[in-house]
């Protein structure tokens, strides 16, 4: 049995003796080994790497740059109809949320997201506008839902 971390720079121990037949063989070298580049890389760029640079724009600028930035954050990432009278959007039309993307940096991101599942390919109809408003003004409670004009 091999003791240590693998992401750490010291040697591991060798505590127990290796049963190659069963485990394979077996460096200690392997388990000092320094992990790929682009692992370290996602691991920054999650939200541990997004708290490890506020903590560091803390450091730098103070306190006040990363509080704006988070309150920024918190403005862009409003769906809308909240308490500072932002502008709700009509139901069935999504938010490309293009602010915050900008402010995050995602516009440079191209995942699956961005071409996987977009509206317009879309097999089902998406349901009527006017609908879907009379509905969530109260308006229409005994009515159904209709799509393009067809009731669903």
């Amino acid at each position: 049995m091999v003791s240590g971390e693998a992401g750490s720079s010291s040697l591991p121990l060798l505590t127990a003796p290796h049963d190659a037949l069963r485990q394979g063989l077996v460096t200690l070298k392997d388990g000092a080994a320094a992990s790929h580049p682009v692992e370290q890389i996602q691991k920054l760029s999650g939200p541990a790497g997004e708290k490890a640079r506020l903590e560091m724009l803390s450091n730098v600028y103070g306190t006040a740059l990363p509080a704006r930035m988070q309150i920024e954050r918190q403005i862009l990432d409003r769906q809308g109809g909240g308490s500072w009278g932002l502008m709700e959007r009509l139901p069935g039309l999504p938010s490309s949320k293009l602010g915050l993307e900008s402010m995050t940096g995602a516009l440079e991101d191209f995942g699956f997201e961005s071409y996987l599942n977009l509206p317009a390919d879309s097999e089902v109809a998406p349901p009527d506008l006017h609908s879907q408003m009379e509905q969530r003004l109260g308006m229409a409670a005994s009515t159904k839902p209709m799509a393009r004009g067809l009731p669903m």
